[in-house]
């Protein structure tokens, strides 16, 4: 073979692979897809992953599978997308334990949630509520939750899930923003810390809306305000910690669908039209409402500066906490 013929022959190979990728991509989807929680059956993020999951299967012609991978705070589901085949038929169901807050926990891990993924679409999102035992502040305001804090610093506690848990985090954005200093008590689950704020334990807990609101319907706990921007419809009468002056506590627990990173374009296109036309529809928006979730729709360009923003919120949160999980 000729010099020239090598070069034909290179070229025409490389005109090829754009044609049999692009075939690939148009072919997409032909076997079922894998969408990959995280964490156990039965959190929020499994639940609307599911409720997605059903309605892209008639849209891709595709069973669209749940498959739970828990485990190490989520990085082992994580870890597994990242090394997946990037073709879009392995996908992660993630939040901001796994995008935001690991990279900054972990000393070592085997993925990097900045570099191996691609943002498809956000599920929703939870919002938090600022809970308080009523009982143990002279005055059971946000007000009063402040200027007891500042009289008494790090006299007052508050609970969390978990060291470096998101209700760790937020005690301490909480705490950033209003100027005071919290001692922070670490639980085995918001289960066993709510019901120590409940006994009077502690003083103050962030918790989801959905699993607070008996609490507070039955006057055992106060909520002072939520962590969305807007107030939550089964809380109309708890205003937002944004309305209340606190522009940096809008902090719900979001989740969104990721592919790993070097998934071709028409691919991630396809996924991200038909992910934003099943959060469009009622259905999907009547399983928002009835899990108290909120929808967050946004465009790619909107949802990477979101989710870089979110990226450093936490790393911060995590830096000021001092918590190391390895």
């Amino acid at each position: 073979m000729t010099r020239r013929d090598v070069l034909l022959a290179s070229a025409l190979a490389g005109l090829a692979r754009p044609l049999a990728a692009q075939g690939q991509s148009e072919a997409f989807a032909s076997r079922p897809i894998r969408l990959v929680v995280p964490f156990p059956a039965g959190g929020i993020s499994d639940v609307l992953a599911r409720a997605m999951a059903d309605a892209l299967t008639p849209r891709l012609g595709q069973p669209v599978v749940i498959d739970n991978r828990p485990g190490a705070g989520g990085n082992i589901g994580a870890e597994f997308v990242a090394r997946a085949t990037p073709d879009g038929y392995t996908l992660l169901a993630a939040g901001p334990a796994v995008m935001g807050v690991a990279k900054a926990l972990y000393q070592r891990l085997n993925y990097d949630p900045d570099a191996d993924f691609l943002p498809i679409g956000m599920l929703g999102a939870v919002p938090n509520v600022l809970v308080i035992n009523a009982r143990s502040l002279p005055d059971p305001s946000l007000a009063g939750l402040i200027a007891a804090a500042k009289a008494r610093p790090g006299a007052l506690t508050y609970a969390s899930s978990g060291s470096g848990s998101l209700t760790h985090l937020l005690g301490e954005l909480f705490s950033a923003e209003a100027g005071i200093q919290l001692l922070h008590v670490p639980y085995r689950g918001n289960a066993q810390a709510m019901s120590d704020l409940v006994g009077g334990q502690v003083n103050i807990l962030f918790d989801a809306v959905a699993t607070s609101l008996p609490l507070i319907q039955a006057g055992s706990v106060r909520a002072l305000g939520v962590t969305s921007r807007e107030r939550a419809p089964e809380l109309p009468d708890v205003p937002s910690l944004v309305e209340l002056g606190m522009p940096d506590m809008h902090a719900p627990s979001w989740t969104a669908v990721y592919a790993p990173a070097a998934t071709p374009r028409p691919v991630v296109e396809r996924l991200r039209r038909e992910m934003a036309a099943v959060g469009d529809s009622a259905s999907y928006r009547e399983i928002l409402r009835n899990r108290g979730t909120q929808s967050m729709p946004m465009s790619e360009a909107e949802m990477e500066t979101y989710l870089a923003a979110e990226r450093r919120r936490w790393a911060e949160a995590v830096r000021r906490s001092g918590a190391r999980a390895d």
